[in-house]
């Protein structure tokens, strides 16, 4: 990415003066009110010079509109709980200068928060108000179209003054700042500029936010995709968007004559700062957009990733960062077993130079490093680490290796998956390994299936996430008898997979003696979710040498610890 000249956005200061207040009193008397005491008042804002608001221009003066709603917030209320700290105020005429008129409980020397575009927000604490790009919260969802008069429709400002109350009336003065960058896009291929784009895609950047107008702060930030559609073409395009640290976007156009491009920023060294227009000449390349056979099986709404996350030294997968990338296959795990009951514990040493699909709770900077070195880099979070990335050091591994368009599941999701599936125990024969695993089926032949283990024999009594042991599955030993023909475990084909998700039993790397363990016998899976410091939930299975099956996931006594390394089956949230 090639990055032009930075200049100031011409979103810039209001200054507003706080003119009248009244007494919230209803008798009749009209009792005097102390400046000192805190009233329900009449509130007006006279704005001074300002380049801002309602009517956003990139290279002109920036003007109120008529009515654009405000909401005032008193952040040093001390009034009664049945008086407002919060009230509604309009502009009362168009213009750079205007005057906000309204309603809010306030005494003298009180500071006020103020936040446009004001509204009462329905399941919100008043004073936290939305901020989301996708679709304009100012008006009716309107997406953005990137036209600069679209971005009217994304202008968040907010600001503090205090005010001084002279009897029934008050005074002072606020100044705003807008909450949000601009984007001036232009796409080359090539060296030739795009001239005849028609939409555009945003991947991992801040979509949503709400600002705490108490605390003056944006809280609970939300990592997704802006859509930009626009209803003619475009040779640049202009995007609203929140100032994010570490910007790392992902840039998909689109344009009239059927064509995809893209390009990943791969390292994320640039800071967007609110309140300013960014140029960006973006050197795409064309890509195809949708693959014939997604990587990815639907389930109830969840998109399931057909394969586990694994790491190739030096590989290049599209979509993904350095090494990362999906298995080629449901059934692949890497170091599989020809015969994996043949012993009672398969061993391999692998050092940080090995391909591999294990990988610690919530490392992200050394999840590629097996050594005993890093034994213990994880993530000490007591929370979810769902789409986390702290320092892309700790944090959701696949969210941040797929630039946000995959993340780890949780608990909930595969309890979800596993009421949704009808859950086939066997293996599938690559040609040279036994591959043991689960296929959960979303729509099997016999739909009473949905929620219970079924064998070669059919539906067994054991329900999904059952701490219940199944048990006579094949010959006791250790001679790899659970494909004889008595063997209650299914030869799944191609076609069988095809339906729904294979987990291979690929077993877990201990770090103590640096080995992989269990290797077709053991399926074990990192969620989001925590137990403590130490500990996390992963969902697990596990054929062992005396025909008994188990699988569970959130039920055990004993969690595992952080530090030991287990397959990732990883979620789409790209679309």
């Amino acid at each position: 990415m090639n990055f032009k000249k930075i200049y100031g956005l011409i979103l810039g200061v209001i200054v507003a003066g706080l003119t009248s207040c009244s007494s919230d009193l209803n008798n009749e008397e009209k009792a005097p009110v102390s400046p000192n005491e805190t009233a329900k008042r009449t509130l007006s804002i006279s704005t001074g010079d300002a380049k801002t608001r309602s009517e956003v221009r990139i290279d002109a003066d920036n003007k109120w509109v008529t009515g654009d709603k405000f909401m005032a917030y008193n952040r040093t209320f001390t009034g009664s709980s049945s008086e407002s700290r919060y009230g509604m105020l309009t502009a009362s005429n168009g213009g750079t200068r205007t005057t906000l008129e309204g309603v809010i409980a306030c005494k003298d020397n009180d500071e006020l928060g103020i936040f446009y575009p004001g509204t009462f927000v329905a399941g919100f604490d008043q004073g936290k108000m939305p901020v989301i790009m996708t679709a304009s919260y100012i008006n009716g969802n309107k997406g953005q179209d990137g036209s600069v008069e679209n971005l009217k429709y994304f202008d968040y400002s907010y600001g503090k003054g205090k005010v001084t109350v002279n009897g029934a009336s008050a005074s002072g003065s606020v100044d705003m700042k807008k909450l949000y960058s601009v984007l001036e896009l232009d796409f080359t291929v090539g060296g030739t500029k795009l001239t005849n784009i028609k939409k555009l895609v945003l991947s991992n950047v801040l979509t949503e936010a709400v600002y705490n107008i108490q605390s003056n702060q944006l809280e609970s930030l939300e990592t997704g995709k802006i859509e930009v559609n626009s209803p003619i073409s475009l040779e640049k395009i202009y995007v609203a968007i929140l100032p994010q640290n570490h910007f790392s976007p992902t840039f998909e156009v689109y344009t009239t004559d059927n064509k995809a491009y893209r390009f990943a920023v791969s390292t994320p060294n640039f800071n967007l700062v609110a309140a300013k227009v960014y140029p960006f000449t973006v050197q795409v390349q064309e890509f195809t957009p949708e693959p014939v056979n997604p990587p990815y099986i639907e389930i109830n709404g969840i998109k399931w990733g057909k394969s586990n996350l694994q790491f190739t030294p030096s590989s290049n997968a599209e979509g993904w960062r350095g090494g990362f990338h999906l298995a080629e296959n449901p059934w692949d795990y890497f170091y599989a077993e020809s015969s994996p009951m043949t012993e009672q514990q398969k061993v391999k040493r692998v050092d940080s130079n090995s391909k591999f699909d294990h990988f610690r709770w919530g490392d992200i900077s050394r999840a590629n490093d097996y050594t005993y070195t890093y034994s213990r880099h994880y993530d000490s979070s007591t929370t979810s680490i769902l789409k986390k990335n702290e320092n892309n050091e700790f944090g959701d591994l696949p969210y941040y290796a797929s630039n946000g368009n995959w993340r780890l599941p949780t608990q909930k999701d595969y309890e979800d998956l596993m009421s949704h599936t009808a859950q086939y125990i066997g293996y599938y024969s690559d040609g040279t390994n036994d591959i043991l695993g689960i296929l959960f089926v979303p729509k099997p032949s016999d739909p009473s299936e949905i929620g219970y283990t079924v064998t070669k024999n059919g539906k067994t009594n054991r329900v999904a996430n059952s701490t219940a042991t199944l048990g006579s599955l094949y010959t006791n030993g250790w001679k790899p008898y659970y494909k004889a023909a008595d063997s209650k475990l299914i030869k799944f084909t191609k076609e069988d997979i095809s339906k729904g998700l294979f987990f291979p039993a690929a077993g877990k790397y201990y770090p103590e003696s640096t080995q992989l363990q269990n290797p077709g016998r053991m399926g074990l899976y990192w969620t989001a979710d925590v137990k403590n410091e130490t500990q996390a939930i992963p969902f697990t299975f596990t054929f062992d040498n005396q025909g008994k099956f188990t699988s569970s996931i959130g039920k055990a006594t004993y969690y595992p610890p952080k530090y030991e390394m287990y397959s990732i089956r990883p979620i789409y949230i790209g679309d």
